[in-house]
């Protein structure tokens, strides 16, 4: 491409060069003619060295009027000139100007092609880490010495998969003890509107990408908190009961869903080894009946207190957050 350029720009300097070499050779015959009637203005003016004072004067007039003449007339030849240069160089340079537009217009065009077809790298996914909050889970430790990290992020993430398993069931006893009062009470009446409109908000494929420890909050007056961060991907659609169709969402696409979950427990608490497998039983701890999903704090059959024990952590708040809160 540069070499095209180049030989534009030669060709079209030649076309400049050429008119101009002619120009100048004109102006220096114009000039020679000048200086070859001066000198025969002077041999007539030897030879007629005794003529009378009046017709030296009417020759001197008359040179006198031959050179203005010939002023007028350099003058004249000069300005058409500079206009005609004038002229070819602004029809030589639009003219360039034009090639050079088209040229790059179809570079570019080409350039464009090729890139989309042959050089498109995608650009590589960057994993970014995710990792404790090892402040936290000191500050933790300090009124907890047996809480281990390792055991309640896999704890945490199996209380996430419970939750979205009783929610496709449509049977939110299955994980009364794992949610406080007021949040079991929230999402009780969320599933009761699916079950009145006899449909099913499906929730499958569920996978826990990662979990993490974002902070702890130690509250002497009442109760402390876990803050969780934990990112998962599954399909979540709405099917009618009867027909089985799809009337909200798809049931082919993977979502990516990142959550904050914060668990509480009364402070002073300490990390109990039975607490884990207390988590998921749908049973009274007292007489072993079944448990009713209304029945929010006390047994059907006994009477009995049904809230966990004070020692156990269980989900009070569950909320969508931006990404960005797996690393921060």
């Amino acid at each position: 491409m540069k070499k095209l350029y180049t030989l534009i720009a030669a060709c079209l300097l030649l076309l400049f060069v050429t008119p101009l070499q002619s120009i100048d050779a004109g102006v220096g015959h114009s000039r020679s003619g000048s200086s070859s009637r001066s000198s025969s203005r002077s041999s007539s003016s030897s030879r007629s060295s005794s003529s009378s004072r009046s017709r030296s004067s009417g020759s001197s007039s008359s040179r006198s009027s031959y050179r203005s003449g010939g002023s007028y007339s350099n003058l004249g030849d000069s300005l058409s000139t500079g206009m005609n240069i004038l002229i070819m160089f602004g029809v030589g340079g639009f003219i360039l100007f034009m090639l050079i537009k088209y040229l790059n217009d179809q570079n570019s065009s080409s350039g464009k092609s090729y890139g989309s077809s042959t050089s498109y790298q995608p650009q590589p996914t960057i994993h970014r880490r995710v990792e404790n909050n090892s402040q936290a889970i000191d500050r933790l430790r300090y009124y907890d010495p047996n809480f281990d990290a390792s055991a309640f992020t896999s704890w945490a993430k199996e209380v996430y998969i419970q939750l979205q398993a009783a929610w496709t069931k449509k049977d939110w006893n299955l994980v009364r003890s794992l949610e406080s009062v007021s949040l079991y009470t929230q999402h009780s009446a969320q599933l009761e509107d699916y079950i009145q409109s006899q449909t099913t908000n499906v929730l499958e494929r569920v996978y826990v990408e990662n979990v993490r420890i974002k902070d702890f909050n130690s509250n002497p007056d009442g109760n402390d908190t876990l803050v969780v961060i934990l990112s998962s991907t599954l399909r979540d659609y709405v099917i009618e009961d009867k027909t089985r169709k799809v009337i909200e969402g798809d049931p082919q696409q993977d979502l990516f869903t990142v959550y904050q979950m914060n668990f509480i427990r009364k402070h002073g608490s300490q990390t109990e080894s039975s607490v884990q497998d207390e988590a998921v039983s749908d049973r009274c701890p007292n007489c072993g009946a079944p448990l009713k999903i209304s029945a929010i704090s006390k047994c059907d059959y006994c009477g009995s207190d049904i809230t966990r024990s004070p020692n156990q952590w269980v989900l009070d708040t569950y909320d969508v957050v931006d990404e960005d809160e797996l690393y921060n």
